[in-house]
């Protein structure tokens, strides 16, 4: 997998979100499955060609810039043998 580490500021909110998801969700019975770790996933490596630290770590201390959010997608995803089917289960817009 290939991700983006956050900023602390942006980290900060971002586990402030998760936990009030996880507050709403609670009661309907979902539950965390490890702690959450605020990151951006950008994609997943699924057929490995080569060694691509090198190139990762080229690009490790790259400014992306920032990026105001203007909704939240709570996504589904379900894997089958041709790869995962993502669904939209909500979709709240930013106030």
């Amino acid at each position: 997998m290939i991700w983006i580490g956050v900023d602390d500021q942006s980290a900060k909110h971002l586990v402030e979100l998760a936990s009030q998801v996880e507050k709403k969700l609670g009661p309907l019975g979902f539950r965390p499955d490890k702690p959450f770790k605020p990151h951006l996933t950008i994609f997943r490596v699924k057929n490995r060609i080569d060694d691509i630290s090198g190139t990762i770590e080229r690009f490790k201390k790259v400014a992306l810039g920032k990026y105001t959010m203007t909704e939240l997608k709570l996504k589904q995803s379900v894997l089958t043998p041709s790869g995962p089917i993502y669904s939209d289960l909500q979709v709240v817009l930013a106030q």
